[in-house]
């Protein structure tokens, strides 16, 4: 009985482990069904120029602000992708309903001609124009990440090369022109750097190309019915924003400033200080008085020819003298209006060579009140002004080893 009982279980025990063979070897033949590739209707840019060869999240273009009033565009749609010089180039593709639709250029989609740009366009060649349905692709002809960018409304489009920089009062260069960022190629993540950067204390923005904007549609007549995209981006190092206000830096030094593209991904920014600043040289930093207080009844006053374009404008007796580390600037026998404010700021807007002092316009702020005659103005704030026209002495005063504090003094000339 015990012999039959262990006969029966070694038997059934050898066809559980044959049919545990047979399930596993039909588990192996099957075939893996691939996951298919789903992606959300929108616009998306793929291409053989690009990393993405098939439609993917990472290529879908996303809405951004009309530059006009800063406000969200939902038929404005953008994205920065790296392209290949080259005739492979991209589409870009209207998926709706699962169903795709490729786009390329229009029959006026070209460079846009350099007396058609805009002072305020990147300072590059760049295209403009229609889309159509078509399986032309978009071409570049160098390797480089560019801003696509599409108005649905408008069915255009525009593809502009992209070289970011840093402009402001607080950087190298001033807001007269950008430091650039230097970086190397690649499909799927771009570093834009700028090293041993002299940051001041002030206000600075990320820009790219030079502009601060690139027109979409300015045919309305109203102005204010305009579409354009911004090419700029502020708000804070570590949330940028598209067009976003001035970023302040409150820690003056030397920096390294990194900002960082990925393709699928936003923008990252850093700033890393690595230095501090050395003492600001104001030796070769030419000062003017402007402003309606400033006669003209002074022999070289001319009229002001700055974008302020604000009375007159004197220059300083001569550069400034240095003592110790003390800077002094001097308008000697100058004449004043009565009741009329004026400043005294940097000619032109130029910034030191190297340091922490910025370029700079100043009032009553500066004035030291005790020192200076009793026709001046007694605000903290706001323009100079003298309550009688006279000829006066000033003197203007820059401390390099306090932070480049100023001081204005205002006498009555003997």
């Amino acid at each position: 009985m015990r012999q039959n009982f262990l006969t029966k279980a070694l038997k059934y025990s050898w066809v559980l482990v044959l049919a545990l063979v047979v399930f596993s070897s039909s588990c192996k033949d099957d075939p893996i069904e691939p996951t298919p590739n789903v992606v959300e209707d929108g616009w998306y840019v793929k291409g053989a120029g690009t990393a993405l060869t098939e439609l993917d999240s990472k290529g879908l273009m996303k809405a951004t602000k009309n530059e006009v009033g800063q406000a969200d565009r939902a038929t404005l749609l953008e994205l920065y992708i790296a392209v290949k010089g080259g005739s492979d180039g991209f589409s870009i593709v209207n998926v709706v309903g699962g169903e795709p639709t490729s786009y390329g250029p229009g029959t006026d989609f070209a460079v846009v001609p350099e007396a058609d740009r805009t002072n305020d366009e990147p300072k590059v060649d760049f295209w403009r124009g229609k889309y159509a349905a078509s399986e032309t692709a978009f071409t570049v002809t160098t390797d480089g990440l560019y801003h696509v960018v599409i108005d649905t409304e408008f069915g255009k489009v525009v593809v502009v090369p992209v070289a970011w920089g840093v402009i402001g009062g607080a950087t190298p260069n001033g807001w007269g022109g950008s430091t650039d960022m230097t970086t190397s190629f690649d499909l799927n993540k771009m570093t834009f750097t700028v090293s041993d950067m002299e940051l001041r204390g002030g206000e600075w923005k990320f820009r790219y190309s030079n502009g601060w904007k690139v027109e979409i549609d300015t045919t309305d007549s109203n102005p204010d019915n305009h579409v354009k995209v911004n090419t700029n981006f502020g708000g804070a190092i570590d949330a940028l924003v598209p067009g976003g206000g001035n970023i302040t830096n409150d820690a003056p030094g030397v920096y390294t400033c990194e900002l960082v593209w990925t393709l699928g991904a936003a923008y990252a920014a850093t700033l890393t200080k690595t230095a501090d600043l050395p003492l600001t040289n104001w030796t070769d930093v030419i000062c003017d008085a402007v402003g309606d207080g400033v006669s003209s009844d002074n022999t070289n006053a001319i009229a002001d020819p700055s974008s302020w374009g604000w009375g007159n404008k004197l220059l300083a007796d001569g550069a400034p003298v240095k003592t110790g580390d003390i800077y002094t600037w001097t308008w000697s026998n100058i004449t004043l209006e009565a009741s009329s404010g004026f400043k005294l700021r940097t000619e032109d807007g130029v910034a030191p060579s190297s340091g922490n002092g910025a370029n700079f316009d100043v009032g009553l702020e500066a004035v030291d009140h005790t020192a200076s005659s009793a026709n001046v103005d007694a605000a903290t704030s706001g323009n100079i002004s003298v309550s009688v026209k006279a000829v006066y002495n000033i003197v203007l005063t820059i401390d390099a080893a306090n932070s480049d504090a100023k001081k204005i003094v205002i006498t009555d000339a003997k």
